[in-house]
């Protein structure tokens, strides 16, 4: 499904730009986020933020939140993805993702 909307107990509806259907109910929410600096990087990673803490807090552990990243993105912004919990992945390299959706298909 593209650009679906989430429905969330606690918030307004959180739109995901791509849902993905993987092994044992388990959805993929993924949110593809451009940036061209770092200052731009830190509106991007707040939106991805926001939404996963929405989804995980309505859903638990059936949805999985995905962050597909290109351009200039401070690294400090990645690793507080990663402590949300956000799976993160490079659109340069779009292997590394093929292979994670691959393993929970």
């Amino acid at each position: 499904m593209h650009k679906t909307r989430f429905a969330t107990a606690t918030t307004n509806a959180q739109e995901v730009d791509i849902a993905c259907g993987l092994q044992g109910s388990i959805v993929a929410a993924i949110e593809c986020k451009v940036t061209n600096d770092e200052t731009n990087s830190v509106k991007r990673v707040n939106d991805v933020v926001k939404k996963a803490t929405a989804w995980k807090n309505h859903y638990g552990s059936f949805v999985e939140t995905v962050a597909l990243l290109q351009g200039v993105i401070k690294a400090s912004d990645v690793q507080r993805l990663t402590d949300e919990g956000v799976h993160v992945f490079w659109s340069h390299d779009l292997k590394a993702f093929s292979d994670w959706v691959e393993d929970r298909a």
